[in-house]
């Protein structure tokens, strides 16, 4: 009897350690993975101020045409966006006479619009936060970003469609573009519109 008891001490002693080789061997594996992971993150961020630079000439060296085409696409946007902020300061008219024209037009429009609202509105190039259930107006645009739903990593924009943190998406209005910097899962979505 002593001997059957001892036999099953070593054996329920042998399982507790081959678990417990398991449970380290899955950290060590987790641990493995989530370097890797950070290790390709840190990548990514020392990759994006040059992807976020005017003159897309670098990423162009590097061979990726992708990145090329949206770091030229984001200088098109800046530029824009500078031409847009200057505009109502060379403007000698007041802002009155540029809500005048009636808003609704047979077809849609090209996305700067001179009947586009002017107060109460995100300007084009303007980084906001925003949550599931929020619409906001472009301003001197007919394009409104409503929020359908913002998750881990994602955000639902009603004509983009889901859009990844990072990401882009076209919005209904030609010509106008949203970004997602970040949505997290407390519901709240960092991003800008830009319109050319």
């Amino acid at each position: 009897m002593d001997r059957i008891i001892a036999l099953l001490s070593a054996l329920v002693g042998l399982i507790a350690l081959g678990g417990a080789l398991l449970v380290h061997n899955n950290a060590d594996a987790n641990l493995a993975r989530q370097a890797d992971e950070i290790a390709e993150l840190r990548l990514a961020l020392s990759q994006l101020p040059a992807a976020a630079a005017p003159a897309p000439a670098p990423v162009v060296a590097e061979g990726d045409g992708a990145v090329a085409a949206l770091s030229a696409r984001l200088a098109e946007l800046e530029q824009t966006v500078r031409l847009q902020a200057a505009a109502p300061a060379e403007a000698a008219t007041p802002q009155v006479a540029v809500l005048a024209p009636a808003p609704a037009e047979a077809g849609p429009a090209a996305a700067p619009a001179a009947d586009g609202p002017t107060t109460d509105c995100i300007p084009s190039g303007t980084r906001f936060m925003a949550q599931a259930g929020d619409s906001f107006p472009i301003c001197r645009t007919r394009a409104v970003v409503s929020v359908s739903a913002v998750g881990e990593g994602s955000a639902i924009i009603e004509g983009a469609g889901p859009v990844v943190a990072g990401g882009f998406g076209n919005l209904a209005v030609p010509g106008c573009t949203v970004m997602v910097f970040s949505a997290d899962p407390s519901g709240y979505a960092e991003m800008r519109v830009s319109c050319v």
